[in-house]
C-alpha cells in the first residue's frame, strides 16, 4: 500500500492510504474542499473547529470573569454525522463534571453549511461545578463529538494537525485563573511583602519618591529615606486588613528609581508581584505625583 501527503494550507502535513500523488489547496478549489478530502480519507473523520474564542478568568475580578467558544462539528457527510455534543468541566482534570448535551437540533447552521453551536461559563459557574478554585488553577473545559455511527471523539483521539492552522480542534480549552489585582483600593491580601529597591545614582529615594501603601485608610511611605542603609524593605499586611491600596509617589529623580516585590503568604508560599524600572508614573509625571500600581499578581 502506497502513501501520498497531503498539504492543508502549507501547515497540515498527514499521511493516508491510497495512490501516490501530490495534492495542494488548488486541487480542491479551496481549503473547505480539501478539508472534507481529508475527513472522507482520515479513519477519524471528525473534527470540533474552533470557530472562535474569548474572555477569562480572574480570580479578583470573579464577577466580571465570562469564557465563550464557538464550535463548528465536521464530518465526512458535511455534518450529516454529527448527533451531539457533550461538555464537560474540571480544575485542571480533578473533579470533572458533566455540563450539558448539545445536540444538533440545538445548533445553527454557519457560514459553509455546517452546524454550530456557542457555549459560556462564568467563574463563578465554574467554581461551583468543581467544588471550588484558588488563583493560578487552570479550569479545563472538554468536549466531546458524536456521531450516529457511534463513534465519539475528544481530545484523547485528537491528533496534532488538527490542534492548530484550519481546524483548530483541541476538544478542550485551559483557562488559567490569573490572579492580577485591579488598580486602585482592593480587597487586602494579608501577608509580607518585600521590596527590593534599586536607585542607579546610589544615595537611595531622597528626594519624595516612595511606594505608598494605604491599608484601611491608613497610609505608610516606604523606602523615602537618604543614605541606602539598606535597599530591602518589608511590609506587612495583617489578616484583619480589610482593603489595600498600593501606590508610587513620584520624586525629583525617577529616571533612577526601580523596584520589584514579592509576596510570602501567612502560609509560607512566596511569589513575585511587580517588578518596575525607571519611571513608574511615567516620564511626564511631575515630583509628589501619586499613581496606582498596575499589574500586580498575587495568587492565593
Amino acid at each position: 500500500m502506497k502513501k501520498i501527503n497531503i498539504l492543508l494550507s502549507g501547515l497540515i502535513l498527514m499521511t493516508i492510504s491510497s495512490c501516490t500523488k501530490e495534492y495542494s489547496s488548488d486541487d480542491y478549489g479551496g481549503y473547505e474542499m480539501l478539508s472534507q478530502y481529508m475527513l472522507e480519507n482520515w479513519e477519524k473523520g471528525a473534527a470540533l473547529r474552533t470557530i472562535s474564542q474569548s474572555g477569562g478568568y480572574s480570580f479578583f475580578d470573579a464577577a466580571n470573569s465570562n469564557w465563550s467558544v464557538t464550535l463548528e462539528p465536521h464530518d465526512k457527510e458535511n455534518g450529516g454525522l454529527t448527533e451531539s455534543v457533550d461538555w464537560y468541566v474540571s480544575n485542571g482534570g480533578n473533579n470533572e463534571t458533566m455540563v450539558k448535551t448539545i445536540s444538533k437540533s440545538e445548533m445553527t447552521t454557519g457560514e459553509v453549511g455546517l452546524p454550530n453551536f456557542s457555549v459560556a461559563m462564568s467563574l463563578t459557574e465554574a467554581g461551583s461545578l468543581v467544588g471550588g478554585y484558588n488563583g493560578g488553577d487552570t479550569i479545563l473545559h472538554r468536549f466531546v463529538l458524536n456521531l450516529s455511527d457511534g463513534n465519539s471523539y475528544s481530545s484523547n483521539t485528537v491528533t496534532g494537525p488538527l490542534t492548530g492552522s484550519y481546524f483548530r480542534s483541541p476538544y478542550q480549552y485551559p483557562i488559567i485563573i490569573t490572579c492580577v489585582l485591579p488598580e486602585g483600593e482592593v480587597e487586602a491580601v494579608a501577608g509580607t511583602y518585600t521590596i527590593a529597591a534599586t536607585d542607579s545614582w546610589g544615595d537611595g529615594w531622597s528626594t519624595g519618591e516612595a511606594l505608598k501603601v494605604t491599608i484601611d485608610g491608613v497610609s505608610t511611605l516606604i523606602g523615602n529615606t537618604a543614605g541606602w542603609s539598606t535597599n530591602t524593605f518589608t511590609f506587612e499586611v495583617k489578616a484583619s486588613a480589610q482593603t489595600m491600596k498600593w501606590e508610587w509617589q513620584s520624586g525629583r529623580y525617577d529616571d533612577e528609581v526601580g523596584f520589584k516585590i514579592s509576596h510570602t503568604s501567612p502560609s509560607g508560599k512566596t511569589q513575585d508581584v511587580v517588578s518596575y524600572g525607571a519611571y513608574p508614573n511615567g516620564s511626564g509625571a511631575a515630583s509628589g505625583t501619586v499613581g496606582a500600581l498596575s499589574g500586580m499578581s498575587i495568587c492565593k
